[in-house]
């Protein structure tokens, strides 16, 4: 196992002791996601291809658009997730 040395200025570390927050276990979690967010990687070309292949759909009429509801909705319930 490693030790990593984080700097942080002394309001702040005040801030997270208060709030009982447990750093070292938060920078492990945060250090895991950075690592592997969960989603399968993808190759440049095959971004570039999905791009493309959104922005064709877009202009041809042929994708599927959110109304501003929707995308609200869809938004709000996401950030309640978090």
């Amino acid at each position: 196992m490693q030790t990593i040395k984080i700097e942080i200025e002394d309001h702040i570390y005040k801030k997270v002791v208060d709030s009982g927050v447990n750093l070292q276990e938060r920078f492990k979690e945060m250090i895991y996601d950075f690592l592997d967010d969960g989603y399968p990687a993808i190759t440049t070309e095959e971004a570039k291809r999905r791009v493309a292949k959104a922005v064709k759909d877009v202009r041809n009429g042929s994708a599927t658009l959110l109304t501003q509801e929707e995308y609200d909705k869809d938004m709000d319930s996401f950030l309640k997730s978090l």
